[in-house]
């Protein structure tokens, strides 16, 4: 038997869903990896079916790469991304319980695959250093205030709600989100289990917290220093927006640490050229261990 893995291409894409059950559900074992950059089978078969065009495929060694590069990031829009190895997780599970597992050479493999996909992660660091702006707006914010901290964020649009998100997840502080439209605001606030409003009651929402992000697109500033007088002392600002969403008084306050937007930019661009780096390594670890590869039967 022949491990092969298969890129389709859906003939009609709104039906993904149905094409997706119907490959998880074939009389051969699949690992199907649907997500929003791909669909993706690995097994011992191309799966034959009128709806969905295969456009590549891999054999063998080449096959058991591609599933390890996928796990490891290294296929991914952003290199090393930590969701993909989820994904692909996700779909071996599925997998077995669609009872793959009785197929123990098709499990080993993929067992194999996630197993170097680790190892490449690990031994390269390829997702050590944050890339994004979300995260690593949050990530200076936590960094620069004490545990615990109350924070805040301004805007509630996709980078602003991201901030706030890996806020939550990482800082486990009590969060609280204005916004021009309070009821995006308050939506977003509910997800994270804080306070939400809009901009007309901004300093009160500044009252007592050590730190504040700013993700607007607003075409003036948002944030002026007497919005911050009851805001704690130090106080740490970080400024995503363009144009900025602080007035230039603010970055002079005493005890306030402004941070603005070409200085996360900076770090970004830093940490893609070092990710590239670890993403090299990693390709050779995942090559290299593809090529020593055996399936255990």
């Amino acid at each position: 038997m022949n491990f092969v893995g298969c890129q389709l291409e859906l003939v009609a894409p709104q039906a993904r869903e149905t094409i997706v059950n119907r490959l998880r559900r074939s009389a051969t074992p699949l690992l199907v990896l649907d997500t929003c950059q791909r669909l993706e089978t690995f097994g011992f078969d191309i799966p034959a079916i009128d709806s969905a065009q295969p456009v590549r495929t891999w054999q063998a060694r080449e096959a058991f790469e591609r599933l390890a590069r996928i796990a490891a990031g290294l296929e991914s829009r952003i290199l090393g991304e930590l969701e993909v190895i989820g994904q692909v997780r996700s779909a071996y599970k599925l997998f077995r319980d669609a009872g793959g597992a009785g197929c123990s050479v098709l499990d080993r493999i993929f067992q194999d695959a996630l197993a170097l996909a680790r190892e490449a992660r690990r031994e390269s660091g390829i997702d050590k250093n944050l890339t994004s702006l979300s995260g690593i707006a949050a990530r200076t914010l936590l960094d620069r205030v004490h545990a615990g901290a109350h924070l805040a964020v301004v805007g509630a649009g996709s980078l602003a709600a991201a901030t706030a998100r890996y806020l939550t997840k990482r800082g486990n502080c009590p969060i609280r989100i204005a916004s021009r439209c309070p009821q995006n605001a308050v939506s977003l606030a509910v997800e994270l289990g804080g306070f939400g409003t809009g901009l007309d009651d901004i300093a009160y929402l500044f009252h007592g917290v050590s730190g504040i992000v700013t993700a607007t697109a607003a075409p003036h500033p948002l944030v002026f220093a007497h919005h911050l007088a009851d805001a704690a002392r130090p106080l740490t600002i970080v400024d995503l927006g363009v144009p900025a969403d602080c007035h230039p008084d603010v970055a002079a306050l005493p005890d306030v640490d402004y941070v603005g937007l070409r200085e996360i930019e900076s770090k970004a661009q830093i940490n893609t050229d070092e990710r590239r780096r670890r993403a090299e390594i990693a390709a050779r670890l995942i090559h290299d261990g593809a090529q020593a590869w055996t399936p255990r039967v």
